[in-house]
């Protein structure tokens, strides 16, 4: 039920992010034939933006489903039992990821009221807060994905 949640939520975020970013793309490449009324320099910032807060919000969901950057099926073609790596694997993202929290709330407390350059409404503080929101998530997965390897690696199922 938790990992439904967690992939409609992510898709629904990712495809929102991606229409922003193809709309907004769109506008800087007719932009460049057509004068609009309205200067469009934040369409920059605006795409950069998008793509990396989909690439930080994807984080959780890549893990969840085993498609962390082509780790595991390269791995699963050099050793025959990974579970012992996907263990030490699982040990260094919860802490990747528990340092990403801690980093995000300490760079939200700092960084105060400042906004991105070209996009005034968009606070510093937000985009840390997601990255901690996608971090505390990603840690959430690692664990249940760690739980669930140790019980199958002692025997046990949660029949």
């Amino acid at each position: 039920m938790a990992q439904n949640w967690l992939d409609r939520i992510t898709t629904a975020v990712g495809v929102v992010l991606l229409n922003v970013m193809l709309v907004v793309g769109l506008l800087q490449v007719v932009s460049r034939y057509i004068t609009f009324p309205i200067d469009l320099n934040w369409t920059y910032v605006v795409a950069r933006t998008a793509l990396a807060l989909m690439t930080i919000i994807a984080l959780p969901y890549l893990f969840q489903n085993e498609a962390d950057i082509s780790f595991l099926p390269v791995l699963k073609r050099i050793i025959t039992r990974t579970d012992q790596v996907l263990l030490v694997r699982n040990i260094l993202m919860a802490f990747f990821s528990a340092t990403l929290v801690l980093s995000a709330y300490r760079a939200t407390s700092v960084s105060g009221d400042t906004a991105l350059p070209m996009i005034e409404w968009f606070k510093v503080g937000w985009a840390y807060n997601l990255i901690a929101l996608s971090a505390a998530c990603l840690f959430i997965v690692v664990v249940l994905d760690t739980h669930k390897r140790v019980t199958e690696f002692l025997g046990r199922t949660n029949a």
